[in-house]
C-alpha cells in the first residue's frame, strides 16, 4: 500500500484495504494507524517550482553560481541533459509539452504559436486545482505564442514601444524585476498548490549585467543565480518540487558561432538540469536525456499525467531507460540556408548526415569520425529518417507583425519570413563565418553605430546577395540614417529576387513613405496586402497613405483593420486617433489616443494629439502639459514644438509662445520635409 495509492483512491477503496487487515492485536492496530499517518503527512498535491535559465551553459555551475552550486548538492543532477533546439521560444513549448519542436510545429521564434489542442504542464495543473503562474523575462515568450495557457497569472508586461525606430524596443526585462512578480504571487495566501514557471533571460547577449557584476557572460550568469537564490529562499522546500534547467546553451565562439541558433553542436545544446524533490537524495544521472522529459517527470512526480508526450518520466532514483536524443535547427532556412537536425545515442551523435562525433572521446565536438564509423553512421542515419517520418505536418506560418520583428531584431533574432525558398541551399557550418559578422554588424546596428553597420552589411549582401535578411538588415540600417533613397534602390532589388515575398513589397512601401513618394508607396503597400493581408503594420501602412491621399474612411477602415488584428497596436490606435479628429470626431479621438498611451506609455505622438484635441476645445492649459509630456519622450518632436507655441499663444502668453517658436525655427533641419512647421512657426511670430 504505497503512497500513490493513498493519494489517489476514493474513501470507500481505502475503506475497503483498511478492513482488509484484521485488528486482532494491539501490535497490527498500531501497524495501520502508523501507516495512516504516514500517508497523512505526505502531501496530497506538492507544489512545483520550474526555474528555466536562457541562454545557459552547462558549465557554468559552480564557483560562480553559489546557490546552484548548493542546490546542485541536494538534487538529482542530469549531467548529459540536452535541448532538442537552441533557440528560447521553441525550446520553451518543448519544456512545458514534453513534444518535440518537429511534432507541436513551432520551430522558430516569433512564428507560428503553440497549437491549442496541445496539453502543457499548466494545463494539467490547472485542471487538478492548481494555482498557476508564469513571469516571462523576453518578449519571445510573449503570450501571443500561446503559452499563456492554463496559468492564472501570465506575467509577460514588458513595455511596448510603438516608435518607428527599429531597434530601441524593450523587448527583454531584467531578472530582478522578473523575480520581484514572482516572489509577490507566490506569498498571496491561499490553501490550493501552486505551479510557477520563472523564466531568468539576462545571460542572453548583449552581456549587460547591473553593477557590480561584471559586464560579460559570466557576470550575467553571476547575476541570474542571485536571483535563483531569491526564490529559492522564498519557498518551503519541504513540500516543493524544484526543477531548474537552461532552454539552450550559448557558443561563445565555439565552430564560430558567437552565440546560438545556427548550429547544434553541445556547446548550444547541453544544457544545466537539475531535480529537487523533498523525497529525492542528491546523485548524478550520467544517462542522456533531454528536456522533453521534464514535463512528463513533473506531472508523474505530482500524481498526474501527460497525454501526448514524446518525453518520458525520470526516476528520481537509478538511471533512466536509454533513448535517442533529436535536436534540430530551423533557423537557418530563415536565411536561405538548409536546416540542421541531429541525433544522438548514447556518447555517438550524428548532424545532418555529414557529422558524426564521440562525445565520450570528444565532448568539443572537434573531430568527426564519419568516415571511420560507418556502422553507427548507418544505425543512427536510419533513426533520423524514422523520426523525420513522424514531422507533424505544417502548422499554418502566423503573420509576423512589424513590432515583432522589431522587438526580435533587438534581441538579436530574425523572424521568420514563412516565404518558401527555393534551389539548393548552403550549409549553414560553411555560413557561419558571414553569421559571426551579421551578429557583429546586428549589435553594431542595436547599440547606435549604424554606419559602422552598414558597412558591415554592405559585405554580406555581396557575399551572398540573395540572402533576405542581409538585405533587410542592410535596407533598416540606410533608413536608421535617412538614406531612404538607397534604401528603396535595395528593396526594388529584393522585390525582382523575390516576387512574391510580401516582406520585400512592405519594406519597400515603407522605405517609399519614408522617402515621400507617396504614390509609388500606395502601390506597393497594395501588392504586400495582396500578398498577405493579415499583417496589422501593412494596413496601417496603407491607412497612412490613404490619409495623404484625401481619402479619410478609406484611411480609418484600414486603421480599424490593423487593430481588430492586433488589438494592442500602439501606432494604429495613434493613427485612428488622428482620422477621428480630423474628421471632427473630437470625444472618439481622445479615447484612441489614450488607449495608444495606456498601450505605449513611451510614445509621444498620441501624448501631441490629445494636446490638440484640448487646443481645439480651448484648454491650452492642459495642452501645454500634454506637449510637455511629449517633448520629453521625444525631445525633437518638432510638431509638438510648434503645437506648444500654439498654446502658449493661446493661454496668453506671448513671450512665452514666442521663445518657443524662436527655437523650433532655430532647431529645425534644413530640407522641405520640414517646411510645414517652418512656415507656420514665422507666420505665428510675424
Amino acid at each position: 500500500m504505497g503512497t500513490s495509492r493513498c493519494r489517489g483512491e476514493s474513501g470507500e477503496r481505502r475503506a475497503e484495504r483498511i478492513f482488509f487487515f484484521p485488528l486482532r492485536s494491539p501490535l497490527s492496530a498500531l501497524f495501520l494507524a502508523l501507516l495512516l499517518t504516514a500517508c497523512a503527512k505526505r502531501p496530497t498535491h506538492p507544489n512545483i517550482l520550474l526555474i528555466t535559465l536562457d541562454t545557459f551553459r552547462a558549465d557554468r555551475i559552480g564557483a560562480n553560481t553559489p546557490n546552484l552550486q548548493k542546490l546542485a548538492g541536494a538534487s538529482v543532477r542530469f549531467t548529459n541533459a540536452d535541448s532538442p533546439v537552441p533557440l528560447t521560444l521553441p525550446a520553451h513549448c518543448s519544456i512545458l509539452s514534453g513534444v518535440l519542436p518537429l511534432h507541436h510545429g513551432v520551430r522558430n521564434n516569433g512564428g507560428n504559436p503553440f497549437p491549442p489542442d496541445r496539453e502543457t504542464l499548466a494545463t494539467l495543473f490547472a485542471a487538478a486545482g492548481y494555482r498557476t503562474g508564469a513571469f516571462v523575462s523576453s518578449f519571445v515568450l510573449d503570450h501571443r505564442f500561446g503559452l499563456q495557457r492554463g496559468f492564472d497569472r501570465y506575467d509577460d508586461e514588458i513595455p511596448r514601444d510603438a516608435t518607428a525606430e527599429a531597434n530601441t524596443l524593450e523587448a527583454e526585462r531584467r531578472g530582478d524585476v522578473t523575480v520581484d512578480r514572482a516572489l509577490a504571487w507566490l506569498h498571496e495566501t491561499g490553501s490550493r498548490p501552486y505551479f510557477a514557471w520563472v523564466h531568468l533571460y539576462d545571460a542572453h547577449a548583449p552581456y549587460a549585467p547591473p553593477p557590480p557584476y561584471p559586464q560579460t557572460y559570466d557576470g550575467e550568469i553571476a547575476f541570474v543565480d542571485a536571483q535563483v537564490g531569491r526564490l529559492l529562499a522564498a519557498i518551503d522546500r519541504k513540500n516543493t518540487i524544484v526543477l531548474i534547467v537552461g532552454d539552450h546553451g550559448e557558443s561563445l565562439g565555439e565552430h564560430g558561432e558567437l552565440t546560438h541558433g545556427l548550429l547544434v553542436y553541445e556547446a548550444t545544446l547541453h544544457v544545466p538540469m537539475l531535480l529537487a524533490a523533498p523525497d529525492a537524495e542528491g546523485h548524478e544521472v550520467r544517462t542522456p536525456v533531454s528536456s522533453i522529459d521534464i514535463a512528463p517527470t513533473l506531472a508523474q512526480l505530482a500524481g498526474l499525467k501527460l497525454n501526448r508526450a514524446d518525453g518520458i518520466a525520470l526516476p528520481l532514483k537509478g538511471e533512466p531507460d536509454a533513448k535517442d536524443l533529436y535536436a534540430e535547427s530551423q533557423y537557418p532556412t530563415t536565411f536561405g540556408w538548409s536546416a540542421l537536425s541531429a541525433i544522438r545515442r548514447g556518447a555517438s551523435k550524428l548532424i545532418s548526415n555529414r557529422e558524426l562525433y564521440d562525445l565520450g572521446r570528444d565532448p568539443n565536438e572537434k573531430t568527426n569520425v564519419l568516415a571511420n564509423d560507418r556502422r553507427t553512421f548507418r544505425a543512427l542515419d536510419t533513426a533520423m529518417l524514422e523520426i523525420g517520418k513522424s514531422e507533424a505536418a505544417a502548422s499554418t506560418q502566423t503573420t509576423v507583425d512589424e513590432e515583432t520583428r522589431r522587438k526580435l531584431a533587438s534581441l538579436g533574432y530574425v523572424a521568420p519570413s514563412g516565404a518558401p525558398s527555393t534551389g539548393n541551399h548552403p550549409d549553414p557550418v560553411a555560413m557561419t563565418p558571414l553569421f559571426r559578422q551579421f551578429e557583429e554588424a546586428t549589435w553594431a546596428l542595436n547599440g547606435g553605430r549604424p554606419k559602422e553597420a552598414i558597412a558591415a552589411f554592405t559585405k554580406l549582401v555581396a557575399a551572398d546577395s540573395r540572402n533576405p535578411v542581409f538585405r533587410e538588415s542592410l535596407g533598416r540600417a540606410l533608413r536608421q540614417t535617412g538614406d531612404n533613397e538607397a534604401a528603396v534602390r535595395l528593396y526594388r532589388e529584393s522585390v525582382a529576387i523575390a516576387p512574391n515575398n510580401a516582406d520585400a513589397w512592405y519594406n519597400l512601401a515603407v522605405a517609399l513613405q519614408d522617402a515621400g513618394h507617396r504614390d509609388e508607396a500606395g502601390i506597393a503597400i497594395r501588392e504586400a496586402i495582396r500578398r498577405d493581408d493579415k499583417r496589422p503594420e501593412t494596413h496601417n501602412a496603407l491607412g497612412v497613405a490613404l490619409m495623404s491621399e484625401g481619402n479619410a474612411a478609406g484611411a480609418e477602415d484600414e486603421f480599424r483593420r490593423a487593430i481588430a488584428l492586433d488589438q494592442r497596436n500602439a501606432r494604429a490606435w495613434n493613427n485612428l486617433g488622428n482620422i477621428l479628429r480630423a474628421t471632427n470626431r473630437l470625444d472618439d479621438a481622445r479615447a484612441a489616443y489614450t488607449q495608444s498611451s495606456n498601450l505605449a506609455p513611451s510614445y509621444a505622438d498620441p501624448l501631441n494629439g490629445a494636446g490638440v484635441i484640448d487646443v481645439q476645445q480651448d484648454h491650452p492649459r492642459d495642452a501645454i502639459l500634454k506637449f510637455d509630456a511629449a517633448l520629453r519622450i521625444a525631445p525633437n518632436y518638432y510638431e509638438a514644438e510648434l503645437n506648444r507655441g500654439i498654446a502658449l499663444k493661446m493661454a496668453g502668453d506671448d513671450t512665452g509662445a514666442a521663445d518657443q517658436l524662436k527655437r523650433l525655427l532655430a532647431t529645425l533641419p534644413a530640407g522641405p520635409a520640414w517646411d510645414q512647421q517652418r512656415t507656420a512657426a514665422r507666420s505665428l511670430l510675424h
